[in-house]
C-alpha cells in the first residue's frame, strides 16, 4: 500500500489546487443563478406556513382573485371609469432609470397607447397610473371578494382610523397620502415592457395582483444591495459591468392572472410584462412585517417606513415655521405629485404608527426574527 501514498499525496495537491483555483476565479466568470425560492402557496397553506407568515420573504399567492371583476378588464372599461386619473406615459418603455414620462389623463394615454398619434416609437408602451381616493372608490368594487389572508392589512382600515377629522375620515388628507406617495398604482404595458431594476424609497411592503397578462419578476432581498444597481438589465446581464450581479441571492417567477406576488420592504424588483396587454394592481402594507435585522439601529419596518415619510415631510415642514418650505410642482405641472399637507405629517402620520405598532405587535408578538 505504500506505494499508493505518493500517488494519493499527487492527487490531493492537485485537487486542492483546483478548488484554490476555483475559488480565486474572478468573479466575472460567474453567473446569477436566480437560487433565491418565491414559493408559491394557496391561503390556507400560507395560514400555515410560520416563515411565510413573518412578511420577511417573497411569494406569489395562487388562486387569490379569479372571482375578481377585476380579471376582465379591458382599456376602454377603465377609460369610462377613470378617465380623469393622471398617467405616467412611456412611450419609449421605462427600462433605463433616466425615463422620463409624459403626463396625461387616463382617456388620453389609452388613446396614445392604442393608436400613437403624437408619440410614435418603435418601442412598446408602458403606463403607470397613480391611484386618487375617487379613483380607487370607482374602482375597488372591482375587487371583491377580497379573500385577504390575517396576515395583510386593508390599508381602507388603518387609514380612515387614523386620519380623522372629528368622527369623520378626512378624504383630503387621504386623497393626498395617496398621491404623494404613489400609494396605489395600476400597472399597464405591452409585450416586452418593463421598470427598471429597483427598490422602493419607502419601508413599506408591496403586493401586486396581476389582473390581465403575464408578468415576470426578478426579486433581491434589501441584503443583497451592496451587489446591485438600478442599471442592471436582470433579464440580460451585463457582466462585464456589474460582475458581482453574480454573487447576489436573488429569485425569479412569472406570475399570471389572478395571482398576487407579496415582497417585503426594500427589496430589489425588476419586471417585464410576457403580454400584451398585462394589467396589474399594486398597493402597499403597513404593520405585517415581523422586525429584521437589515435596518439599522430600529428593527422594526414600520418604524421605519414612518421615518422615511417623515425625512419627506422635513423638506416641506418645520416646527413654528408657518410656511411650506418646498415647492408645489403641481401648480407648474398639472399631473405632478403635490407636498404632503401640514396635517398628515404632524397629527396623522404619529397616530397611524401607533396603529402599525399594535397590528405588528398582534402578528409577531415581541419575537425577534432574523433574515
Amino acid at each position: 500500500m505504500a506505494r499508493w501514498r505518493p500517488v494519493a499525496l499527487t492527487l490531493f495537491v492537485i485537487y486542492h489546487s483546483i478548488r484554490e483555483i476555483e475559488a480565486q476565479k474572478p468573479v466575472r466568470d460567474k453567473v446569477q443563478d436566480f437560487a433565491l425560492r418565491i414559493p408559491r402557496v394557496t391561503i390556507d397553506e400560507l395560514a400555515k406556513n410560520r416563515t411565510l407568515r413573518t412578511g420577511l420573504h417573497a411569494y406569489v399567492l395562487s388562486g387569490f382573485a379569479e372571482q375578481w371583476n377585476a380579471t376582465n378588464w379591458t382599456l376602454d372599461y377603465l377609460t369610462e371609469k377613470i378617465p380623469f386619473e393622471w398617467v405616467d406615459y412611456y412611450p419609449k418603455n421605462m427600462e433605463d432609470v433616466g425615463s422620463k414620462p409624459y403626463l396625461f389623463k387616463f382617456d388620453k394615454a389609452v388613446k396614445e397607447f392604442q393608436h400613437p398619434n403624437e408619440l410614435k416609437t418603435d418601442k412598446p408602451k408602458y403606463m403607470q397610473i397613480r391611484l386618487s381616493l375617487r379613483g380607487w372608490k370607482r374602482l375597488k368594487k372591482d375587487f371583491v371578494p377580497k379573500p385577504l389572508p390575517d396576515v395583510f392589512w386593508d390599508d381602507d382600515e388603518w387609514i380612515s382610523q387614523c386620519m380623522r377629522k372629528g368622527n369623520k375620515a378626512d378624504t383630503p388628507a387621504i386623497n393626498n397620502f395617496f398621491v404623494t406617495n404613489q400609494w396605489k398604482f395600476l400597472l399597464i404595458g405591452e409585450k416586452g415592457t418593463t421598470m427598471f431594476f429597483h427598490k422602493d424609497g419607502t419601508a413599506a411592503s408591496t403586493w401586486q395582483v396581476q389582473l390581465v397578462g403575464k408578468k415576470r419578476w426578478t426579486l433581491c432581498p434589501n441584503t443583497e444591495s451592496r451587489f446591485l444597481s438600478p442599471y442592471i438589465d436582470t433579464y440580460n446581464p451585463d457582466y462585464s459591468r456589474f460582475p458581482a450581479f453574480a454573487m447576489a441571492k436573488c429569485g425569479q417567477v412569472t406570475v399570471s392572472p389572478g395571482e398576487l406576488l407579496y415582497y417585503p420592504a426594500y427589496w430589489w424588483h425588476h419586471t417585464f410584462q410576457l403580454e400584451t396587454p398585462s394589467i396589474s394592481y399594486t398597493g402597499a402594507l403597513v404593520g405585517v412585517e415581523a422586525d429584521r435585522s437589515d435596518l439599522g439601529a430600529d428593527r422594526k419596518p414600520h418604524v421605519q417606513f414612518y421615518a422615511d415619510l417623515q425625512e419627506k415631510c422635513a423638506k416641506c415642514w418645520q416646527r413654528g415655521v408657518s410656511e411650506r418650505q418646498c415647492d408645489d410642482i403641481s401648480q407648474k405641472w398639472a399631473g405632478a405629485a403635490p407636498p404632503p399637507l401640514r396635517v398628515v405629517c404632524e397629527e396623522y402620520l404619529p397616530d397611524c404608527l401607533r396603529l402599525w405598532s399594535e397590528h405588528a405587535k398582534a402578528l409577531h408578538g415581541e419575537d425577534r426574527v432574523e433574515l
